[in-house]
């Protein structure tokens, strides 16, 4: 009798082992099996689990199907109870009087409700991987109890590693599939929507979180349903404990703890995961991407990984389109500057492949960088940015220079940027102005970009036609060297407004002698050749009589109200006082200039 049970207990179990592979339907078809066979109330498997080395009760488990509640039952295997000593010894036990047993864990006793159990090892090609326990016999256990579950006890342990085996494969093939799935989306993203918004755009819809793109300096590149209550900072790169920084240690770091509602603390969900955006020794930025309402599972961070890899091409992309288009640019400009073209038609031809019309005078603008902080790459197998701060200041730049002339040919040009700008001669006040706006437009840029980057613009002098160009490129960087030397960077410089200096600094040749005196004293010049008037010959005589009206009309001959009126007529013309401040100094160089022979000015009729 007792043989045929134990035949038809293996039967049962053979045919529940057969029945689905399903890993939590195995486990309900066995605990229903062998509930049934030894007449108890139900079951429940603890399986071993190395990297946390604790027994862990498995779902389903003594008829709850409430994961929170079977969570709780987990026993390292370095403590106490019958579990463990069952899985450690592989020798079964029964008991009779849980409640009173010793041995027995009372918590899980209670949780349960166990009044007896009965408890074996299971055992697969020497290795025990865990322990199923029998619990509430309507009668009481007996010797022939613990027989018969010894004996299935193999079948239970093979057809449950067997179903644990194939679970771990669905998986492992369900996280191949999805992974391969989201690196196609954001790879079919990047070649059909260029550029980080669109990026983030799609990976914030394949994980279902929001998405954010930094740069070195935690300033956002792009972004995707970000709360704006999360701010970047580097607090994003700390561990929850605030030890040292993970910063660009390796991918997918975990963030530091929310703020207290103030600036720069993490969402509601807490801080997000951070991955870097880096390819070979190129450091481009983070990527971060908040957990929201339920943890990112290994599918989730090796999609961030792979998306901080293309957010990385994609940079590189850019970088490498802003040095081709330098490039370009550049050598078109130099054909233009170095007078290679020789009517304005020509040069207009080639304005408009820059995607500029020459219409008026123009003026060229330079505008150069001063410093930027090489910290931002951090210390480690990164050396170099991927994308240096010129390629973001490229964009920046001409769309400010669109918005505020609404025309404007812009191009990468040395250290910095060149730009043709509208001139306008009769309002030389609203260039000043617009120039301010634009410096002071692209230096909030830039400290976004990078911090401790500024800039510099200076400005060359009206040009009407092609063929003044190079003249006023000339000028403008005349004017950067005076910006530099003055270190000059909290307004636009101008070369009209460079007084002494455009001779002090500027080149030692007597075209730019000539043009200094000319914008001085052309004036007087013209009004003398005009009207017969001696202007400049007052002026002359005032300027060595120290100031003195009396002493210069003695030696004009003439009568002191003479000198006078020619004063105020002068004062008119050049547009000050000739006697204070830099007009002065201005007045009295442009007059030894005159001195000089091989300078002396036309004066046109």
């Amino acid at each position: 009798m007792e043989d045929q049970r134990k035949i038809h207990a293996l039967v049962r179990v053979g045919r529940a082992m057969a029945a689905t592979a399903d890993y939590e339907q195995a486990l309900a078809g066995l605990i229903e099996t062998v509930s049934e066979l030894l007449d108890v109330e139900t079951g429940g498997f603890l399986l071993y689990e190395p990297e946390r080395d604790e027994l862990v009760l498995q779902e389903p488990a003594f008829g709850l199907h409430d994961s929170r509640v079977i969570r709780e039952y987990h026993v390292p295997v370095s403590g106490k109870g019958n579990a463990v000593q069952v899985f450690l010894s592989r020798q079964p036990y029964m008991t009779n009087d849980a409640r009173g047993d010793p041995r027995l864990i009372t918590r899980f006793v209670d949780m349960f409700a166990a009044r007896n159990v009965l408890s074996v090892p299971l055992v697969v090609e020497d290795s025990c991987i865990g322990v199923f326990h029998a619990i509430n016999k309507r009668t009481a256990f007996s010797s022939g109890d613990l027989e018969l579950l010894s004996l299935l006890a193999p079948l239970l342990a093979v057809s449950i590693r067997s179903a644990r085996m194939f679970r771990e494969m669905s998986e492992g093939r369900r996280q191949l599939e999805r992974s391969m799935f989201l690196q196609n989306e954001l790879s079919r993203t990047a070649l059909d929507a260029p550029g980080m918004e669109p990026l983030a755009d799609r990976l914030a819809e394949l994980l279902d979180r929001p998405v954010m793109v930094v740069d070195q300096a935690f300033q956002p590149l792009a972004s995707a349903r970000w709360p704006a209550a999360c701010e970047p900072g580097r607090h994003w790169l700390r561990p929850a404990d605030g030890s040292a920084d993970r910063g660009a240690g390796g991918p997918a770091g975990t963030g530091g703890p929310a703020g207290a509602g103030g600036a720069g603390g993490a969402g509601p969900a807490g801080p997000p995961r951070v991955a870097p955006i880096a390819v070979g020794r190129h450091f481009g930025g983070h990527l971060a991407v908040l957990e929201a309402s339920r943890p990112l599972d290994a599918i989730d961070m090796h999609a961030i990984e792979q998306a901080a890899t293309i957010f990385a091409l994609e940079m590189l992309r850019e970088q490498s389109a802003y040095e081709a288009e330098s490039r370009i640019k550049g050598n078109l400009l130099e054909d233009l500057f170095t007078g290679a073209w020789r009517t304005d038609v020509e040069a207009a031809a080639l304005l408009r492949r820059l995607g500029y019309t020459l219409d008026g005078a123009c003026r060229v603008a330079r505008l150069d960088a001063i410093t930027a902080d090489a910290s931002l790459v951090p210390a480690g197998r990164w050396r170099e940015q991927i994308q240096r701060p010129e390629s973001r200041l490229y964009a920046a730049f001409s769309q400010a220079c669109e918005q505020i002339w609404g025309s404007a040919a812009v191009a990468p040009w040395r250290s910095g940027f060149l730009a043709l700008l509208p001139a306008d001669r009769g309002q030389a006040d609203r260039d000043v102005k617009e120039a301010a706006t634009l410096l002071a437009q692209i230096e909030k840029t830039s400290r976004a970009i990078a911090p401790g980057l500024g800039m510099r613009l200076a400005l060359g002098g009206p040009a009407d036609g092609a063929a003044n160009l190079s003249r006023s490129l000339e000028e403008a960087e005349r004017a950067l060297t005076v910006s530099r030397r003055l270190q000059l960077s909290d307004r636009p410089v101008f070369f009209e407004h460079l007084g002494v200096y455009r001779v002090l600094l500027g080149p030692n040749d007597a075209s730019h002698h000539r043009g200094f005196a000319e914008e001085i004293l052309g004036g007087l010049l013209r009004h003398d050749a005009k009207t017969g008037s001696e202007l400049v010959a007052t002026l002359r005589c005032w300027v060595a009589a120290d100031h003195s009206v009396v002493q210069a009309a003695a030696r004009l001959y003439v009568h002191p109200n003479t000198v006078k009126y020619r004063l105020r007529r002068i004062r008119e013309l050049v547009g000050g006082d000739p006697s204070r401040g830099d007009l002065r100094l201005q007045i009295e160089l442009a007059l030894k200039i005159l001195d000089l022979p091989q300078l002396e000015l036309d004066a046109p009729g």
